[in-house]
């Protein structure tokens, strides 16, 4: 009772001295990511086309000399040049169809604008070395895989540590061009791992200028790249906020948000949107502690980096689908 009472007036209650302290172990930190699949890894293939798509691709190249024709040209630099025949595959053309559904000529707009994207603002050329910056706290980065192999893109607003917007967007192309890298074979989306617990008006996060930015790049330039967005721990007012925007959020896009609790448990019958258990979508032994996971990795930017450094000259993004 008394320990009750104390709580109440808000003094911690007092420990007997024959009570035992039960210290918990310290937690051993793994600070090794996960950039490239195992061989043993689960994956989960995009379907491939359809004979109706394949007549669809089909179509498209048809007008493939005149997608390449005539692209801006990049900039004489020491920086690779974007090989947009390599980049314009049968795989990527099904991607946009699909993205399109299934209207060719629509597709055939959409592919060639991201031609002319990749050839001016040259997401293959930025580097690690140049995003370095960006990276130091661990605000967002590429670490590990969901149960159907897709890579996951952890992002931490709360660790925001610079103020310059358009390097705020680079980071962010930068990092959905790592994500492609570390897709297996056959995959071709990304689960989005998104820690809002500590979501607040008044934080520094990634101004809203800057979010909108990104979801045109990610709507025009990736499309059909998410395969599920799941949001941790979301406050209230957080919650409250989504439910008034949810109306207005593409069917499709609404259908891969999810919320997840501070324990990873399902909350079944809310109102405000898909509570979901992570642990089922992710391995826990592939999920990091604080998305309810067993895996105790801890991100460090210098041991982080080196490993970025190795996949980002041995993988070719732009062959990648």
């Amino acid at each position: 009772m008394s320990a009750f009472l104390s709580g109440l007036l808000g003094r911690k209650p007092a420990i007997s001295e024959d009570t035992a302290v039960v210290e918990k172990p310290p937690v051993v930190y793994d600070f090794t990511p996960r950039l490239e699949p195992s061989p043993d890894m689960p994956v989960e293939h995009t379907p491939e086309a359809t004979p109706e798509e394949q007549q669809a691709i089909d179509l498209v190249n048809t007008q493939r000399a005149k997608l390449l024709a005539d692209l801006p040209a990049e900039p004489t630099d020491d920086g690779p040049i974007f090989d947009a025949p390599a980049w314009l595959t049968a795989a990527r053309i099904l991607i946009y169809l699909r993205a399109c559904k299934d209207d060719s000529q629509q597709a055939m707009v959409r592919l060639r604008d991201t031609l002319e994207w990749h050839s001016t603002y040259r997401p293959h050329a930025i580097t690690p070395a140049s995003m370095r910056g960006e990276g130091a706290t661990g605000k967002m980065y590429i670490n590990g895989y969901d149960q159907g192999g897709r890579p996951l893109l952890y992002m931490f607003p709360h660790l925001e540590n610079t103020s310059d917007a358009a390097e705020h967007l680079r980071y962010i192309v930068f990092t959905m061009e790592q994500a492609i890298r570390s897709m297996p074979p056959g995959v071709t989306k990304l689960t989005i791992v998104i820690d809002a617990s500590q979501f607040s008006p008044l934080a520094r996060t990634v101004p809203l200028s800057t979010a909108r930015e990104f979801l045109n790049v990610l709507e025009k330039h990736y499309p059909d790249r998410l395969g599920r967005a799941l949001v941790l721990s979301p406050p209230a007012y957080f919650v409250m906020f989504y439910r008034l925007v949810a109306p207005f959020i593409d069917p499709v896009t609404k259908s891969k948000i999810a919320f997840v609790d501070a324990k990873g448990l399902k909350r079944k019958g809310r109102r405000d949107g898909d509570w979901v258990d992570i642990r089922e979508l992710v391995d826990p032994r592939m999920l990091q502690l604080e998305a309810g996971g067993d895996w105790t990795y801890k991100y460090s930017q210098d041991l982080y980096w080196p490993v970025l450094e190795r996949m980002y000259n041995r993988v070719n993004a732009s062959a990648k689908v």
